[in-house]
């Protein structure tokens, strides 16, 4: 085992460690947050939201593509790198920049919101539902290039 499979292994466990966070979210937690109240759902989602600022959380969530992609560039010479590159890329655009760009923004209005939780949920869920499923779509398809990757 030299370097590159040491690093696309740990990649691989952060993007399965990372997206199955999104994808709990997607299949489980927003819809049994769905079936309750305006005020339980936005003082849920506040909850959560200052929860997940910790480390346990974070790193399998902005951490994936910096193995993959050195692993991938230490293999470049063979398909199994580029699909390792393809992995982090995949997951940093679809996770990282979507995460930075939509989700944290939406998380920080929520939090900020003096409107009525009527209001506030309105103008959150089902955007914030919409960009967590391209969350979970990027990390699928991140987990499979690396999977692929490994095994070819």
């Amino acid at each position: 085992m030299d370097l590159s499979d040491i690093l696309a292994a740990l990649g691989l466990v952060l993007l399965a460690l990372g997206g199955g966070t999104f994808w709990s979210f997607s299949t489980g937690v927003m819809p049994g947050l769905a079936r309750t109240d305006d005020d339980t759902f936005v003082s849920s989602m506040r909850s959560i939201n200052r929860a997940v600022v910790n480390p346990l959380f974070l790193l399998p969530i902005f951490l994936p593509p910096v193995p993959l992609v050195w692993a991938g560039l230490l293999d470049l010479d063979d398909p199994r790198g580029w699909m390792l590159v393809a992995s982090g890329v995949v997951f940093f655009v679809g996770v990282i920049v979507v995460t930075g760009a939509g989700n944290v923004p939406l998380n920080n209005a929520l939090d900020g919101s003096t409107s009525s939780s009527t209001a506030a949920r309105a103008a959150f869920e089902r955007r914030w539902n919409a960009l967590n499923g391209v969350r979970s779509l990027s990390s699928v398809v991140a987990i499979v290039l690396a999977v692929l990757a490994l095994v070819v």
